[in-house]
């Protein structure tokens, strides 16, 4: 084989190479500079009241709409907060909350502090927080993230929660 048809044959092989690898290729960056930094994740979850004041959701539980849900990320050296964004609960009590960029080296949170239910006004211990990992360097896909049930107590524990806790085995 000669040295131009060698050439040739590296050439053409390059070619279709690189045609068969380009739908795999990384985006390229936009614009303004940015690129995979730029995209976002969203954070989906719900925000309830809890009437047995047990602070997890039973079938008595109910959404809590038109609740500020607030989501923070903070270094996790100095806790400074990074980013911060807020959203609000639908008449589900679902939320979506859009965050740009990646978080890989920040604690991230989704919290509510104040009910804007009177009759379920309390934050809970336990559940008014939930941890959300908004980067795609730890093996989790996609760019939805799902925070566990946040959410508010009553004051009083409903009479029906006895029943429901001791068929549940939680009660004698």
């Amino acid at each position: 084989m000669s040295t131009t048809s060698t050439a040739a044959a590296i050439i053409s092989l390059i070619c279709i190479l690189s045609s068969i690898s380009a739908p795999f290729a990384a985006p390229a960056p936009s614009a303004n500079g940015g690129g995979k930094d730029e995209e976002s994740f969203v954070i989906v979850g719900q925000v309830y009241c809890d009437p047995c004041r047990i602070q997890f959701p039973l079938d008595i539980s109910y959404p809590v709409p038109n609740a500020k849900v607030i989501l923070e990320c903070r270094e996790r050296e100095n806790s400074a907060v990074t980013y911060t964004t807020v959203g609000m609960t639908d008449a589900k009590g679902m939320y979506n909350i859009t965050a740009p960029g990646d978080h890989e080296e920040e604690i991230c949170d989704v919290f509510v502090r104040e009910s804007p239910d009177s009759k379920c006004p309390e934050v809970m211990d336990y559940e008014s927080l939930s941890r959300v990992s908004l980067t795609d360097k730890n093996g989790v896909r996609g760019r939805t993230r799902n925070a566990n049930p946040i959410g508010f107590m009553i004051k009083e524990i409903d009479p029906r929660c006895y029943e429901i806790l001791k068929n549940m085995g939680l009660t004698n």
